[in-house]
């Protein structure tokens, strides 16, 4: 172990049982966990450091603290919003550029597709080719990319992508689209739906392979190969999504 590894605090001892605990037990959201005072008892802790480990919790969303009568610690729904906006942040905070990015996605998204026109329900087919014929108008491409995910009837598949929500929206970068790399993307878009939706499984991997790969030769060309993945600026919001 390095002499600069960071040793674990009491807090840690406390925060870890109680993760292990909701996890291993599959606790219902609102079960009741112990209190302050039975969490002292139980680790031999004191009151300020079970403090600092409820509110660990907290922050990380997987507990609700309520104070007053009726009060005490209950197990929080966890939200894939929570989750995506954290990774967005780790991923910006390690500099992560959009090549890296991209190259991801290249490996992971083809097969999922392939999944998706083998797996998606009707009611999915029937949504991708919809929303992808409502690009043009400004539908929000990461949704497409969503319900891809979710279709491959793969949870974590799904989740994955869930989490991945804000960074692939904070990723595009606007200025350098061209209207002709719009209408590309467009229509790149509508025959991965068309693909899923027919059951074409080989077509639908190719059709998301070749789409990614055109990102990343856009993002090469375009000089955005390092630049960070989350803008160090806002930019403006325009219809089409080059994802």
């Amino acid at each position: 172990m390095s002499s600069r590894a960071r040793l674990p605090k009491a807090s840690d001892v406390v925060v870890t049982a109680l993760r292990q605990q909701i996890l291993a037990e599959r606790l219902d959201v609102g079960a009741r966990l112990a209190s302050e005072t039975e969490l002292m008892e139980e680790f031999g802790l004191g009151r300020v450091t079970v403090r600092e480990a409820l509110r660990i919790l907290e922050r990380d969303g997987l507990i609700n603290i309520r104070r007053g009568a009726g009060g005490g610690n209950f197990v929080r729904e966890v939200g894939v919003e929570q989750i995506s906006d954290s990774l967005a942040v780790l991923l910006s905070m390690r500099d992560t550029s959009l090549l890296e990015f991209a190259e991801f996605r290249i490996h992971v998204e083809p097969p999922v597709t392939r999944l998706a026109a083998d797996n998606a329900t009707d009611e999915q087919r029937a949504a991708l080719t919809q929303m992808a014929d409502q690009l043009s108008v400004g539908a929000v491409v990461a949704d497409f990319h969503g319900l891809v995910a979710e279709a491959s009837g793969n949870g974590v598949h799904e989740i994955i992508s869930a989490s991945l929500r804000l960074t692939l929206e904070s990723q595009v970068r606007y200025e350098a689209v061209s209207p002709q790399y719009s209408e590309d993307n467009i229509r790149e878009h509508i025959q991965i739906a068309r693909a899923i939706s027919d059951g074409r499984a080989d077509d639908a991997e190719d059709a998301m392979r070749r789409h990614l790969e055109g990102y990343r030769r856009f993002i090469v060309e375009a000089g955005l190969a390092e630049a960070p993945i989350i803008p160090r600026r806002p930019m403006p919001v325009r219809d089409a999504h080059p994802m």
